[in-house]
């Protein structure tokens, strides 16, 4: 088994960097000070991979996200620049590739809290690195270095570093590199958190829109259509005004394309989530999109008769279940996932349920975290009940049960 600081015995390469603790403090308030100063933060994590290549000689670095199950390379350090998403040459930033890397074997060490060290034995051998290799051939990456990205219990990510030598990494560094990784997930974790600030008020004015729209247009469309018809209906019991009969058709057939106009704009304008899609077309969408290239075996299951629902009540029971799939993904270390969306005459159920490690809903966190409180606040806005069944090892089933005339 590899040591986890050992790049093997020394060979051709540079001279190992030496590092005293005044050196690491120095470096590691510089980090801090680049953190609180730049108001981008994937500045911030670019700078960071660049301490990171300098301080540990380093040819390459990267920063991955874990999210739904997969590892997906965010910003990387190559050839001496800093490149996001479409600029990066290595091909963990591709989500088509992202969905075929096998990650089951360095999951479950990530999630121990260890660090990786592998060597080209490894990336010859280990099925995470085949679609890396040639990438590997190319660069002449002879060593790479695998540190995991926690906030509290949560795997967010990895720092890793690709090294062209093989070289002893010391304790000391070791300890440098868990610090700057810490650094990396605050940035991380802001970062989300400015996605999602931003995506709610994107939303919410999306949605103010849609219901201005609809107040006004929609309704005065309507009222336009109503009276023409009421006028029509009058010069056909007075048997006169043939061209004003003309003329009112043609207000009217303006009135209703009018109405279609407006009725397509708000449509546009709500998320687009089930946007084409039925409710369960779009949650077995969701569930084969999260646990595609993962170990995770999915089931998605229709029963009874699909009844019309509002676009609202579809988009809360969606965000519900999307909400439900991403805990089992992330924190339930499941082998299997059920979501099933039953019709009955009075009542449409939805459930997802997996069999991992389950949680006691007595712990103090069970209701604060993983959206919990999220999800049942969407149910009570539907008028429907959540029910929560868990316990250790014993799996975790999340339904919600809503009265159909309340849809």
């Amino acid at each position: 088994m590899h040591n986890p600081f050992d790049f093997g015995a020394p060979e051709s390469h540079p001279p190992e960097p030496t590092l005293d603790l005044a050196q690491a403090n120095q470096v590691l308030q510089a980090s801090l000070s680049k953190l609180a100063d730049e108001p981008d933060l994937e500045k911030f994590l670019g700078h960071l991979l660049t301490v990171c290549s300098d301080r540990f000689m380093a040819a390459e670095a990267g920063i991955w996200r874990y999210e739904n199950g997969l590892f997906r390379l965010f910003v990387s350090y190559e050839d001496g620049e800093i490149k996001h998403e479409e600029a990066i040459s290595h091909p963990g930033a591709s989500l088509g590739v992202a969905r075929k890397i096998q990650n089951q074997h360095v999951l479950a060490r990530l999630r121990k809290r260890e660090i990786i060290s592998d060597y080209p034995e490894d990336f010859a051998t280990q099925p995470v690195y085949e679609h890396f290799r040639d990438y590997f051939r190319q660069r002449g990456i002879q060593a790479a270095l695998k540190i995991p990205l926690f906030l509290e219990d949560d795997l967010r990510g990895i720092l890793v570093m690709r090294f062209r030598h093989r070289r002893v990494f010391k304790p000391e560094e070791a300890e440098l590199a868990f610090a700057l990784a810490n650094q990396a997930v605050l940035a991380l974790e802001l970062t989300r958190l400015a996605e999602v600030a931003r995506t709610a008020a994107i939303m919410e004015e999306r949605n103010r829109l849609a219901r201005d729209i609809h107040d006004t247009l929609a309704q005065t469309f309507t009222s336009i259509l109503m009276r023409l018809q009421a006028a029509a209906l009058t010069l056909d019991e007075g048997g006169k005004g043939a061209g004003a009969r003309a003329n009112i058709d043609r207000a009217c057939d303006l009135a209703r394309e009018g109405l279609a106009n407006t009725r397509r704009s708000v449509q546009a304008l709500r998320p687009p989530a089930l946007m084409g899609r039925s409710l369960s077309m779009a949650l077995a969408d969701c569930l084969q999109q999260m646990t595609e290239g993962t170990s995770l075996t999915s089931e998605f299951r229709l029963e009874g008769q699909p009844m019309p629902l509002a676009d609202d009540t579809e988009l809360e029971l969606f965000r519900i279940a999307q909400e439900a799939i991403t805990n089992s993904c992330k924190h339930a270390q499941a082998r299997t996932i059920l979501v099933q969306l039953t019709y009955q005459p009075d009542r449409l159920h939805l459930m997802v349920e997996d069999n991992g490690v389950g949680f006691t809903l007595t712990e103090s966190t069970a209701l604060k975290g993983f959206g919990l409180v999220s999800m049942q606040q969407r149910a009570e806005r539907l008028g429907g009940n959540l029910t929560i069944c868990s316990d250790h090892n014993q799996g975790t089933q999340i339904g919600v049960v809503l009265p159909i005339s309340q849809s």
